[in-house]
């Protein structure tokens, strides 16, 4: 239960220092220790005055009571009250002025059975020798009481069987410690002041870095990337400063190629949208034109044939309707292969890619020097394709913008990496300029296709120096043992 009860304190009191700012903590905290520090410092130095005071008074105390019973030692012997009187008196008002640092509350002569000889001062009302406490000191032949107020010495008188008694008031040794304590809390306040004031100055230089942080980061949440914090000082603050900076610049940067390539997915999905079209337009086209005139002739031939067969002559229309068959067979095979090669599917990316620089070679009079080192004999389905339509891409770019004589594509495998390498010797580009205009949807598609399995693209142009385009594509290894899994 006490376990429960000083847990549940803690924690009330951590939530409210907590819930304070950190200005109102370091005041807190200043203002405490010197308040801690001063009260025990004050306490410690009044507590060693005191000791040493009282020491002192004892000390004086001591001599004093000497001096008189040595001085008074005669006249005791003789009984002469009234000249003890008058020595007792004057040496009271002697040592209690000012020029001692002492104050005689009491001189008189008693013997051990309390009967007085001669007194000057109020004595007190007990006698040492009969109902005083016991002594708190006793050397050099001198007991010492201490009542609170006054320190009562008694010296022995000597040859006499009398005694001397001495008091000291003690309320100096009071005044001096608390003419001392006073000007130690004048002190305290004053360093509370200087400590408050120093509070004050070394929280504005810990919060207002923090604060311009705190703004920095409620403007870089709100999408403001330019956001930036002064670096005050060579500290942990500058450093976490520079540190915030650092993020928000890379924030910025992240933000700057994320728009960029919305840009340029946007700009390439319309691209692709407009290339469909133009696709489907010409496939309509080559339909219409090629196949259907090709189908029409077919029908007509067909209507001549079955009358030709009534007349008796059908053999030489047949051939001329077997042409025609088979040149809309041509027809249609090249749609097809044009929409997706086959031989991708049937016999693998090699022999496509043979078959694809073999045609691109006798349509566009251009040399093309294909290599493939390393690949597997069959790679994922999804990875020949893109591969297939990424050096597609590539020779069409080079066809309508490099005017080129000479291509070279390299694929190899290396390092659990796919490179693809495709250079021209044609006129080249800034790639900076291109990547702002409609021509780099091709190399736009490239960079996609190479994205979706993790891949990049790199470009080395420069006007009339040819292109290199250089594609890498990670492939572990469990791909291909996966694909080779029946």
């Amino acid at each position: 239960m006490n376990e429960l009860i000083r847990s549940n304190l803690l924690r009330r009191a951590w939530n409210i220092a907590g819930g304070v700012s950190i200005r109102i903590k370091v005041l807190g905290i200043v203002i405490s220790v010197i308040i801690v520090l001063g009260v025990t410092v004050i306490y410690q130095i009044r507590d060693v005055l005191t000791t040493r005071l009282i020491d002192s008074l004892e000390t004086q105390g001591v001599a004093l009571a000497g001096s008189l019973a040595d001085q008074v030692s005669n006249d005791v012997g003789l009984r002469l009250a009234n000249s003890l009187v008058t020595v007792l008196q004057q040496e009271q008002a002697h040592y209690s002025s000012n020029s001692h640092n002492t104050r005689v509350a009491f001189l008189y002569i008693a013997n051990d059975a309390g009967d007085v000889l001669a007194a000057s001062g109020s004595a007190p009302a007990h006698h040492p020798e009969t109902d005083a406490p016991e002594p708190i000191i006793a050397h050099d032949n001198t007991t010492i009481y201490f009542d609170g107020t006054v320190l009562e010495f008694v010296r022995p008188i000597r040859n006499t069987g009398w005694n001397l008694h001495v008091g000291l008031l003690s309320e100096s040794i009071s005044q001096t410690a608390t003419d001392v304590t006073l000007r130690l809390l004048v002190v305290m306040l004053i360093m509370i002041a200087v400590g408050f004031a120093a509070a004050i100055f070394l929280t504005w230089i810990l919060t207002r870095p923090v604060l311009d942080l705190v703004a920095a980061t409620d403007a870089v949440a709100q999408g403001d990337f330019s956001r930036r914090v002064p670096r005050w000082a060579d500290d942990e603050i500058g450093e976490l400063a520079t540190a915030f900076n650092g993020m928000t610049e890379a924030l910025e940067t992240a933000a700057q190629e994320r728009a960029e390539r919305d840009r340029l997915r946007e700009q390439y999905i319309s691209g692709v949208i407009v290339a469909q079209e133009n696709e489907r337009k010409r496939i309509a086209r080559e339909l219409h034109d090629s196949t259907g005139q090709s189908l029409t002739a077919l029908l007509v031939g067909l209507q001549d044939l079955k009358q030709a067969q009534a007349n008796g002559d059908g053999s030489g229309r047949i051939d001329r309707l077997r042409d025609v068959v088979s040149h809309v067979l041509d027809d249609v095979r090249g749609i097809a292969w044009r929409l997706r090669p086959s031989v991708l599917d049937d016999l693998g990316l090699p022999s496509a890619l043979e078959r694809l620089a073999d045609q691109y070679q006798r349509q566009q009079n251009v040399t093309v020097d294909l290599v493939m080192r390393g690949l597997p004999p069959r790679l994922p389905p999804t990875l020949e394709t893109a591969i297939y339509r990424i050096v597609q891409e590539g020779l069409t770019n080079i066809a309508r913008y490099a005017q080129a004589q000479t291509v070279s594509v390299v694929i190899a495998q290396r390092d659990d990496t796919i490179r693809i390498i495709i250079e021209d010797d044609g006129v080249g580009f800034d790639p900076k300029q291109v990547a702002q205009s409609s021509k780099s949807l091709g190399l736009q598609g490239i960079r996609e296709r190479a994205g979706l399995f993790g891949g990049t693209l790199e470009i080395d142009s420069t006007p009339g120096g040819g292109t290199s385009l250089f594609i890498a594509i990670p492939f572990q290894a469990e791909a291909q043992e996966e694909l080779q899994t029946p």
